[in-house]
């Protein structure tokens, strides 16, 4: 019987030290509430990095990410897309080793996105946007070894 009672005091203890100690799942990445998570601030540079290379006008994707008057609209889905690991695409097999193109998105990534779409998706200082993409026009996946006319 005693042991019962202390093995169930020390699970007590530990779940009121985890509610004390343990960051909320409400933070973001960057240490701060997840009120202070913005678009212009945390938002954009993720999606400059994997999203933008087919989230831009003239590219396959159905909106652009980067601006925050063309992201608005779409952040409820995109927290849907991010959270399932649907978007950024990775088709690769993880098992089969790693790929310096790979744009999966961290859990940190995730959990950011997530904290800004449940907290109103604001907009944040427009100065503190991060400079736009630049990326290289028509064929972009470096020279081929032979092309075929």
């Amino acid at each position: 019987m005693t042991s019962r009672v202390t093995f169930i005091l020390t699970l007590v203890a530990v779940l009121a030290v985890s509610l004390f100690v343990l960051p909320s799942s409400n933070a973001s990445s960057f240490g701060k509430s997840a009120k202070d998570v913005t678009f212009s601030k945390n938002v954009a540079p993720i999606f400059n990095k994997a999203c933008a290379e087919c989230h831009r006008p003239g590219e396959a994707a159905p909106f652009s990410t980067l601006t925050y008057k063309d992201v608005r609209p779409w952040a409820k889905s995109i927290r849907e897309k991010v959270v399932n690991r649907t978007m950024p695409p990775w088709h690769a097999d993880a098992h089969v080793g790693a790929f310096a193109n790979d744009r999966k998105l961290s859990q940190a990534e995730i959990d950011t996105i997530v904290a800004w779409v449940e907290n109103g998706a604001v907009e944040g200082n427009p100065k503190d946007m991060p400079p736009a993409p630049q990326f290289a026009k028509g064929w972009n996946i470096g020279k081929p070894d032979l092309v075929i006319q």
